[in-house]
């Protein structure tokens, strides 16, 4: 069972990351969609509003509360991050919130905790606020992609993408409750690689999305991104081999560091290409951001594995 202080700590540090990258997957899914759907825009938006409120409350409880290495992983906000969002919402005309990230971008941290009980209470009143909500924020994509499937609605987002993001979302659920359970993670091998398999094959899903989302024209980044398909595929099936014999699972997190790093950067030199429109894509900056805050995310956590 974790502690009130590793409860308060990690509560924050997973609403900081996850509550933004929920209320980033709506704002893709708005921009995509065409203006016949303006009113399933409205709703979005509507939802994004609640989620600016819990992710600034968050910040809030934040302040001197999260820990040196979560402010300094680039798992949160990166440098890119309101530059993005400033340029995405200028470009597609859906709103973001950047005063949330400017007071984010100077938020501080504490090395050593003794949590007291009124802030337990505010961190779990805020946990109980959050997760009714991404429940929702779910069974709306889901709705939403199951009308894509069965020809109802239309969207310029891939089918697979929009299930992608629901996967992401359930994780998060998952943990925010293990959290209120006070359970610690799980960091037995069979643990770990049942993390690795599913973000390695998040990774993957990224390549493959930003593959797609390039102008054919762009022939070097196309053949980069697929290329990280193939690798992330083959560390995939790695993992998996690791299931029934966890012996080479240190080499193989080891690989994966190496890889997600690689990768990691790519994504950062895309969303600065195109901060500075030199990439020809149908991809905004802040999705580009956003997913190299998601290797981050993951970076920090395979060190959590090896630490």
């Amino acid at each position: 069972m974790i502690s009130n202080e590793q409860y308060v700590r990690l509560s924050l540090e997973l609403n900081l990351f996850f509550l933004r990258i929920v209320k980033e997957h709506n704002v893709i899914a708005g921009a995509s969609l065409p203006p016949k759907y303006a009113p399933t825009l409205m709703e979005i938006l509507a939802v994004n509003k609640k989620l600016d409120m819990l992710l600034s409350k968050t910040v809030a409880l934040s302040k001197g509360n999260i820990s040196r290495e979560a402010m300094n992983s680039s798992t949160l906000i990166t440098p890119l991050t309101l530059p993005s969002e400033k340029v995405t919402s200028a470009l597609t005309g859906v709103p973001i919130n950047t005063a949330i990230t400017s007071k984010e971008i100077s938020l501080g941290y504490r090395d050593y905790y003794r949590t007291g009980i009124n802030m337990v209470t505010a961190v779990s009143i805020l946990n109980k606020a959050i997760l009714p909500l991404v429940n929702f924020v779910i069974n709306f994509q889901a709705g939403l992609l199951s009308k894509i499937m069965s020809c109802k609605a239309f969207s310029y987002t891939y089918p697979s993408n929009i299930d992608h993001v629901i996967r992401e979302a359930r994780a998060y659920v998952n943990m925010l409750n293990m959290l209120e359970r006070k359970q610690e993670m799980d960091t037995t091998p069979q643990g770990i690689i049942r993390q690795e398999i599913f973000w390695n094959d998040i990774m993957e899903d990224h390549a493959e999305f930003i593959r797609g989302y390039l102008d054919p024209s762009q022939t070097s980044l196309f053949n980069t991104a697929n290329n990280f398909v193939r690798r992330f595929d083959d560390i995939e099936n790695a993992t998996e081999s690791l299931t029934n014999n966890p012996s080479n699972l240190n080499n193989i997190t080891r690989n994966i560091y190496s890889l997600v790093t690689e990768f990691r950067n790519f994504k950062s030199t895309a969303t600065k290409g195109l901060l500075a429109c030199k990439i020809k894509a149908i991809m905004a900056p802040l999705l580009a951001d956003h997913v190299t805050r998601e290797a981050n995310y993951y970076l920090r956590l395979l060190r959590s594995f090896t630490s």
